[in-house]
């Protein structure tokens, strides 16, 4: 087993070396959002010599424990971690101005206010240079996301402005990230292991209204800040007022962010997971 994870880290470091040669960003940060694919993703990032630290995007709706398990990781291997809350357009504004968001169109708001400004914001303060390129290491898969995966996410390097997106793991399987946490001696997140996915972002846009049952059950501190903005919603009386609708609820006043304007490369794992 040892010689297929050391051929699969091999792999993945040639991705990212390419992608510098060609690009030659001055830093290269792992997205880390605390799932095991972004886990296995930044390690091997840590591994090349460019490797600049992590980035976790604190979307101020999530699960506490998944947000202690990237801090706790990042000290345990000495990595800088670079942690950015939204600037603006809190969840909690959002949601109390307008209601829970529910679907795409209210999803990509969410996503560019609470991921994407982050991640522009860890680009402007590291950009050198007008023309520089910040490298931007990412845990998505092809055999996880699929049937949600365009162009730009089928391949291992792509350039969006500043943004160097590389993609090391992109042909890894499950068992791959697995073998890869054992073989490294990686600590796994509790949170992934009890409900499939990271719970860094809890926005409950594409979430299924099941969901709130297993979070009430395992992390209900989680769950009672979600609880506490549905009451809050009722008591201004909106429309839009409890955490993942079965459907789309009525009277939606959502204004659409232009799908061009909304990076595909965040958010693969709860798109992925609740795709029709």
């Amino acid at each position: 087993m040892s010689r297929e994870i050391e051929d699969l880290i091999e792999a993945g470091l040639a991705v990212i070396d390419d992608a510098i040669q060609e690009h030659g960003p001055s830093h290269v940060f792992g997205c880390f959002s605390g799932g095991h694919d972004s886990l296995c993703a930044t390690h091997l990032a840590s591994r090349h010599p460019a490797f600049s630290g992590a980035f976790h995007a604190n979307t101020g709706i999530g699960i506490e424990q998944t947000r202690a398990f990237v801090r706790e990781t990042c000290r345990e291997h000495n990595w800088r971690l670079v942690e950015h809350k939204p600037e603006h357009h809190s969840y909690e504004e959002m949601v109390l101005d307008m209601g829970f968001p529910s679907g795409p169109k209210s999803h990509n708001r969410m996503l560019f206010y609470l991921k994407q400004r982050a991640m522009n914001r860890l680009v402007r303060e590291h950009k050198t240079h007008w023309k520089d390129r910040i490298g931007l290491v990412t845990g998505i898969r092809k055999g996880e996301s699929n049937r949600r995966m365009n162009a730009a996410m089928s391949v291992p390097t792509t350039r969006n402005g500043a943004k160097l997106w590389i993609n090391p793991i992109l042909e890894w399987t499950a068992d791959d990230c697995g073998r890869y946490i054992e073989y490294s001696g990686l600590r796994r997140n509790e949170v992934v292991d009890l409900l499939h996915r990271s719970g860094e972002c809890l926005c409950g846009a594409f979430a299924n209204h099941r969901e709130i049952e297993e979070i009430d059950m395992w992390f209900p501190e989680a769950a009672k800040q979600i609880h506490d903005l549905e009451k809050r919603c009722r008591d201004k009386g909106l429309v839009d007022c409890k955490w993942a609708y079965p459907s789309q609820a009525p009277g939606k006043t959502w204004d659409e962010i232009d799908p061009e304007e909304v990076d595909p490369h965040f958010c693969m794992d709860c798109v992925g997971r609740h795709e029709p």
